[in-house]
C-alpha cells in the first residue's frame, strides 16, 4: 500500500504556511516517521528543500499529482509527537506561521545548504575527441568559456560560481535544451559539531616493551619517546601531543601502522566559559522554605494539578526552594529547566546551581555560539545534561523526561518575545505542562497583577513566603522629595540625604549600589537657544548621549552621531545633554567623592565577553565601593556587604507612556531595594522622586505588594485592560507612509465589513488606526490598531484578523509593507 507524507517545507512565506503532501517511496516506507526532518523537491525548479513530517497517511484525499520524498536527514526524528502540537498550538494562539514556531525548537547548528550543479550531458561524453571539439568550435564565446570551465572543474561545477557572467540562467538554459549540459539541483547537509581527535597505546602499559621486543619493531627517537608519553598518560588529544613533543603527524600515523598505537574521534563538548566563583554555603530551609517545597513534591505526581505560584519577598531564599524541588525531581529520573530574565541569568544564578548539582547543569542563553547551542542540545539528548538554566528559548530543550519548570521572577516582561511568534513563555509553559504532567513553579516577589489575579481566582496554587531567610527586616525605604531639594539649592543629582548615607556606608566598610533605569549620559541632547533636540536620522526618537565617544546613539536602530559644539538650527554654542544617564552619575560621584572606587555596569560596559564577571568579581572582592547600575541590577544579585541602595528616579519609570508603567515602577523599586542586606546586615534604601504621593510609590516603601494590588486592579477593571480583557495590537510598517496610511485603512475597512456581515455594528473595541507613539523606527513608519475583546468574543476577533493579515494578505496589503501582531503586548508603543 502507498504511503505518504503530510509536510511542512521551509519557507518563509504566508504562501507556503500549510501541509504539502507527498509520496513516500518504498526504500524509505519502514523508516520515515512522524517528526522526521526530510528533504523534498518543491517548486517549479524542484529545489531540494528542508521539510518536517507532520502526518503520514495511506490516501490520497485529492486526485493529484504528488512528488516523492528524496530522503530522510538524520537517523532519529528531531521531533517528538508532543513538540508538533505544540507547533499546532502556538500558531493558532499567535497568528504566525509554522516555520516561526518550527524554528524555536529546531535543534541550533542544524543547516542545509543547496545549490544547482551543471555538468557535461550524457550526449556529451559518448562523443570523441575530434566530435566534441568539432562541436565546441561552433558555439559562441559565453557557451565554449562555460563548457570549458565545466572540464576544469572534473566535470561539475556550481552554477552560483557563474553569477557574474549576464543573463546566465537563460545562457544554461538554452545550453541545457541543446543537450550541452544538465542542471542538477545537489544539497549538503550539515551540522556544528566538533570532533577531537585522540591517541592511546593498543596494549596496556606493562605489556607494549615486550610486544615491541618479540616482533623486532625498529622505532626512531621521537617514537620512543611518544610510546613513553603514552604510558603515563592514558589518552592525550592528537594536537596537544603533537605540541607538548613536537612530534610529526608522519611519526604518529607510522606507529599506528605498526599496531601501537590507536586514533579515534569523540566529540567535543563547547562548554561556555566563566570566571566566577561563589563560595558554597550550607543551606538549612527555614518552615515556610520547607512547607513550599513540600507542596510541590508531594504532588509531583499528581495528574491534573495547577501550577504553583509562590510569592516570596526578596531575599526569602526561592533559588534555595527551587534547588530542594529539582533535588527530589533529579532523584525521581526527572529533569528541569529554569528560566530565568535574560538580565538575571548571572554568573552568580549559574555558579550557584553548579555548585550543588555539578556538570550536569547546562546553561542556554543568546549569547552563546551556534557551536556552544548545538552541544547543548546533543548533550540534554544524551542525557548528560539534567538541570537547563536559561532565558525563555530554554523552554523548548529536547528532554526526554521533563519533570519540573521554575520560572524565576516570572513578572519580567522580558519572559514575552519581540519577535515573530511572539508569544508568552508563560503561556507555553502552562501547555507544556497541562499536556506532560509537568510541574510548573513560578516564583517572584512582585508577581504581575495578571497573573497574581488568576491565583486569586484559583488558577494557580499560590505560596506565600513571608519571612527573609536571614530573619532580617525587609531594608527601610527612605524617600527623598526632590522638589525640596531644588527649594534647599541642591541641583545635584543626589540629595543630600543620599550623599550622607554613601559616606556612612563606605565609613562602616560597607558597600553601595546606585541604580538608575537608563544607561549612557543623558537621556537627550538640545539647544538650550532654540530648542532643537538631536534625533536618530532612522527613527522618531532622540539620540542618547554617549559622553566618552561625544556621540549621540539610537537604542533603537544603532544610528550614531557626533555632537558638533554648534546647533545646526541657530549655530548657538549652548548645546547641553538634558536628563541623566549611568556614565553622568559616575562622573557626579567621581567629582563629589574622589577617594571611592567606582564601578559601572549597564549594557555599554558589558557588551564584550567575560566583562560582566569581572565587574561582578570585583565588586564581590571589595575592589569597588559603589556598583552603578540599569535595571540589570535589580535581578538575581546577592551581595553580603552590600547595605545601602540609592534609587535614584522613580519617576523615569512612572511617566512611561504605558497602561503597565505603574506597575512596573512598584516591582522595581521593590527588587532593586532587596539587593541591600541579605546577609547578617541590615539596609537602608533612599528612594529620590518628584512624585512622592503616588500609590505605587507609597505601597512600595511599605512592601505592602495587597495594597498596591487592589489600587491597581480597579484601575484595570474601569479601562478594560489586562487581566480583563485580551488586547491585541497590529502594526503596519514600511518606508512610504503614505502607504502604510493607506494599507491600515484597507485593513481597518476590510475588519469593519466581515464584522458587520455578522451583525456587529459598535466597533469602540477598536482602537486607531493611529500612528505608533514611536512612530518611525529604522526608517520605517509606524501605523498600529488596537482591538479589545470587550463585547466581541476573542476567538471570533483572532480569526478575523487572521484571515485579513494572512489569508487575504496579497489581497489586502501591498508587498512592500510589513505585518506584526501581537496578542497582550507589553507595551504599545
Amino acid at each position: 500500500m502507498e504511503k505518504y507524507a503530510k509536510v511542512i517545507v521551509r519557507s518563509n512565506t504566508f504562501h507556503t504556511d500549510n501541509l504539502f503532501t507527498y509520496k513516500i517511496p518504498e526504500f524509505l516506507e519502514n523508516h520515515i516517521c512522524i517528526g522526521h526532518r526530510v528533504l523534498v523537491p518543491f517548486g517549479k525548479g524542484n529545489k531540494p528543500t528542508e521539510a518536517f513530517v507532520f502526518k503520514i497517511c495511506d490516501i490520497l484525499e485529492e486526485n493529484i499529482k504528488v512528488k516523492e520524498v528524496v530522503d530522510i536527514l538524520d537517523e532519529d526524528p528531531i521531533f517528538k509527537l508532543e513538540d508538533l502540537e505544540l507547533v499546532n498550538w502556538m500558531k493558532n494562539r499567535y497568528l504566525c506561521t509554522y516555520i516561526d514556531c518550527i524554528n524555536l525548537i529546531y535543534p541550533k547548528g542544524y543547516k542545509l545548504n543547496n545549490y544547482k550543479v551543471i555538468s557535461l550531458s550524457d550526449e556529451l561524453l559518448k562523443l570523441d575527441q575530434n566530435e566534441f571539439e568539432d562541436l565546441i568550435l561552433n558555439l559562441d564565446e559565453i557557451q565554449r568559456d562555460i563548457i570549458q570551465k565545466i572540464e576544469k572543474s572534473k566535470g561539475s561545477l556550481k552554477v552560483e560560481k557563474l553569477k557574474k557572467i549576464p543573463n546566465i540562467n537563460y545562457i544554461l538554459d538554452k545550453m541545457s535544451k541543446k543537450n550541452l549540459i544538465q542542471l542538477k539541483w545537489e544539497y549538503k547537509n550539515h551540522k556544528n559539531e566538533k570532533n577531537l581527535f585522540y591517541i592511546s597505546l593498543l596494549l596496556d602499559s606493562c605489556e607494549i616493551d615486550e610486544y615491541i621486543k618479540t616482533n623486532k619493531i625498529s622505532l626512531g627517537s621521537k617514537q620512543k619517546e611518544i610510546i613513553s608519553f603514552l604510558k603515563e598518560n592514558n589518552k592525550v588529544e592528537l594536537n596537544n601531543l603533537m605540541s607538548v613533543l613536537k612530534a610529526s603527524k608522519q611519526s604518529i600515523l607510522s606507529l599506528q601502522d605498526k599496531n601501537l598505537i590507536k586514533i579515534y574521534v569523540e566529540d567535543y563538548y563547547r562548554n561556555p566559559e566563566s570566571s566566577y566563583t561563589l563560595e558554597q554555603k550550607e543551606i538549612n530551609l527555614n518552615k515556610e522554605q520547607q512547607m513550599a517545597c513540600d507542596k510541590v513534591i508531594s504532588e509531583m505526581f499528581d495528574e491534573n494539578k495547577k501550577p504553583y505560584m509562590i510569592h516570596g519577598v526578596t531575599g526569602s531564599g526561592k533559588t534555595e526552594v527551587y534547588m530542594e524541588i529539582i533535588d527530589y525531581a533529579l532523584k525521581q529520573g526527572l529533569d528541569s529547566i529554569v528560566l530565568v530574565p535574560e538580565i538575571a541569568l548571572t554568573p552568580q544564578t549559574i555558579t550557584r546551581f553548579k555548585n550543588r548539582f555539578g556538570d550536569i547543569v547546562g546553561v542556554f542563553h543568546s549569547q552563546l555560539s551556534e557551536g556552544q547551542k548545538h552541544d547543548v542540545y546533543k548533550a540534554i539528548k544524551s542525557g548528560n545534561i539534567r538541570i537547563l538554566i536559561g532565558a525563555r528559548s530554554a523552554l523548548f530543550a529536547p528532554f526526554n523526561s521533563l519533570g519540573v519548570i521554575i520560572i524565576d521572577e516570572f513578572h519580567e516582561t522580558s519572559y514575552k518575545s519581540e519577535k515573530n511568534p511572539k508569544f508568552s513563555a508563560i503561556e507555553v509553559a502552562k501547555f507544556i505542562s497541562s499536556k506532560n504532567n509537568v510541574s510548573l513553579v513560578l516564583g517572584s516577589a512582585t508577581p504581575s497583577i495578571d497573573e497574581y489575579y488568576k491565583a486569586k481566582n484559583g488558577e494557580y496554587n499560590l505560596i506565600e513566603i513571608k519571612q527573609r531567610a536571614n530573619k532580617n527586616p525587609l531594608p527601610k525605604i527612605e524617600v527623598v522629595d526632590m522638589k525640596e531639594e531644588l527649594n534647599k539649592g541642591n541641583k545635584s543629582i543626589f540629595s543630600y540625604k543620599l550623599q550622607e548615607e554613601i559616606k556612612n556606608t563606605v565609613k562602616n566598610n560597607n558597600q553601595v549600589i546606585l541604580f538608575l533605569n537608563r544607561r549612557g549620559y543623558a537621556s537627550f541632547v538640545s539647544c538650550r537657544s532654540c530648542g532643537y533636540v538631536f534625533q536618530c536620522e532612522n527613527c522618531d526618537i532622540s539620540l542618547t548621549y554617549h559622553k566618552g565617544k561625544n556621540i549621540g546613539r539610537c537604542h533603537y536602530c544603532g544610528y550614531e552621531k557626533e555632537i558638533p559644539k554648534e546647533c545646526p538650527e541657530c549655530s548657538s554654542t549652548y548645546v547641553k545633554p538634558f536628563g541623566v544617564g549611568t556614565q553622568r552619575i559616575e562622573e557626579e560621584l567621581k567629582i563629589i567623592f574622589p577617594e571611592l572606587k567606582i564601578l559601572r555596569m549597564d549594557k555599554d560596559t558589558t557588551s564584550k565577553k567575560g566583562s560582566l564577571e569581572e565587574i561582578l568579581n570585583k565588586f564581590k572582592n571589595k575592589e569597588a565601593d559603589i556598583l552603578i547600575g540599569t535595571q540589570m541590577l535589580s535581578k538575581g544579585l546577592d551581595f553580603d556587604n552590600v547595605t545601602l541602595v540609592g534609587i535614584l528616579s522613580a519617576d523615569m519609570i512612572l511617566n512611561f507612556p504605558d497602561f503597565k508603567s505603574f506597575e512596573t515602577t512598584f516591582q522595581l523599586i521593590t527588587q532593586v531595594s532587596g539587593r541591600a542586606g541579605r546577609s547578617d546586615k541590615e539596609g537602608n534604601v533612599i528612594l529620590q522622586t518628584y512624585d512622592t504621593d503616588h500609590y505605587s510609590i507609597r505601597r512600595a516603601i511599605n512592601y505592602d505588594f495587597e495594597g498596591f494590588y487592589e489600587d491597581e486592579i480597579k484601575i484595570r477593571k474601569v479601562f478594560g485592560y489586562a487581566p480583563f480583557n485580551n488586547m491585541i495590537s497590529v502594526v503596519v510598517s514600511g518606508e512610504n507612509e503614505k502607504l502604510v496610511k493607506k494599507n491600515i485603512q484597507n485593513m481597518y475597512d476590510s475588519i469593519v465589513y466581515l464584522l458587520k456581515g455578522r451583525g456587529i455594528n459598535d466597533f469602540e473595541f477598536i482602537l486607531g488606526p493611529n500612528p505608533c507613539s514611536i512612530s518611525k523606527i529604522n526608517q520605517n513608519y509606524r501605523w498600529q490598531i488596537l482591538f479589545k475583546d470587550d463585547n466581541i468574543e476573542i476567538n471570533l476577533l483572532k480569526g478575523i484578523i487572521k484571515y485579513i493579515c494572512i489569508t487575504k494578505r496579497d489581497v489586502v496589503f501591498s508587498k512592500e509593507i510589513n505585518i506584526s501582531i501581537d496578542i497582550n503586548p507589553n507595551s504599545v508603543l
